[in-house]
């Protein structure tokens, strides 16, 4: 082999060397791009993983056997700042509220507790109006009592106006007290219910806010009174809860019917249509003021989520988490 032949053939070499180095090179810069790459990708999928909120349940620790559903007759949201009433304005500090919630339109008393009982609109449930008439078919179910009673759940409701027995459904109700009554018997009989046969679903209606607004207009001093007396008769509630037991295991829900202006009610006004809406019970935060809309048939599948039971996909209302 001659020189010269050695020579190119030696600078060949050389550069194929080079190639090859440069190639590693380059592979190993892509690797480790790749690399680094991946793990961004993991750490940012971490990242994601740790900011998803996880569906709402009921741990062992905070399980809810009972539920106890508030109605105040009449009450707006507006009323409770005006009004003096420590044991409410307590109940709002320890859980979730809006003063923003729905009611139905018509806003009456009779066909807007079968919304807030039944988890349906009206054109379901089958009242649209304050009074049955004479060949009436009847209150469509299923109800939250209907539910909870085929569930082997005691039931209860106790009511100030004769008129919410037409949303009583046959075999749904263990313990019903429904006539004409005022806002201390009401509170005398759920106080008698919780200390004798506690139900794990009951209903309270207190019916005088509405009666005092219709004598002396809604916010009239009259009825910013009432509303105070009604607070102090929800706090004897809560200490017979307390004093049972009962409360550490109980989602306690007070909300209104519907509001009201003048002296009466029952339209589409934002007067009559807007009600507060207050939870409390376990699991459930502190101090919460709810931006999501609720509305009152929202209340009946609250409580049956609460009490981990099936919601009937004919409701409208779907639990308030």
């Amino acid at each position: 082999m001659s020189h010269n032949t050695k020579a190119r053939l030696r600078s060949l070499l050389q550069i194929g060397a080079v190639a090859l180095l440069l190639a590693i090179t380059l592979f190993l810069l892509a690797h480790r791009q790749r690399t680094l790459t991946m793990s961004d990708q993991a750490k940012a999928a971490a990242e994601l993983q740790l900011t998803v909120t996880p569906a709402p349940h009921f741990s062992p620790s905070s399980r809810v056997d009972h539920v106890v559903i508030i109605s105040i007759d009449g009450l707006r949201p507006d009323a409770l700042d005006l009004a003096v009433t420590p044991v409410l304005d307590r109940l709002r500090a320890n859980g979730v509220y809006t003063p923003q919630a729905q009611t139905i339109n018509p806003s009456v008393t009779l066909a807007a507790h079968a919304s807030m009982l039944s988890g349906m609109v009206p054109e379901k449930h089958g009242i649209r109006w304050g009074l049955p008439y004479i060949g009436w078919p009847g209150m469509k179910g299923p109800t939250l009592f209907t539910v909870a009673h085929e569930a082997g759940l005691k039931t209860a409701m106790v009511f100030g106006k004769e008129k919410l027995n037409y949303l009583v459904l046959p075999n749904s109700v263990d313990h019903l007290f429904g006539t004409e009554s005022h806002d201390p018997e009401i509170k005398q009989q759920a106080v008698y219910l919780i200390e004798t046969e506690m139900p794990a679903v009951l209903f309270i209606h207190f019916p005088d806010t509405d009666r005092v607004g219709h004598a002396y207009g809604w916010l009239s001093d009259n009825q910013l009174y009432a509303i105070g007396f009604v607070d102090g008769l929800i706090g004897e509630i809560l200490a017979a809860l307390t004093q049972t037991g009962y409360l550490e295991k109980t989602l306690l829900i007070v909300t209104a019917d519907h509001g009201g202006h003048g002296h009466g009610h029952g339209d589409d006004s934002p007067e009559d249509r807007t009600i507060p809406w207050l939870a409390v019970g376990p699991g459930l935060p502190a101090g919460i003021t709810l931006t999501q809309p609720v509305d009152i048939h929202d209340t009946a599948a609250t409580a049956l989520y609460a009490l981990q039971l099936p919601i009937p996909e004919v409701w409208d209302g779907r639990p308030v988490w």
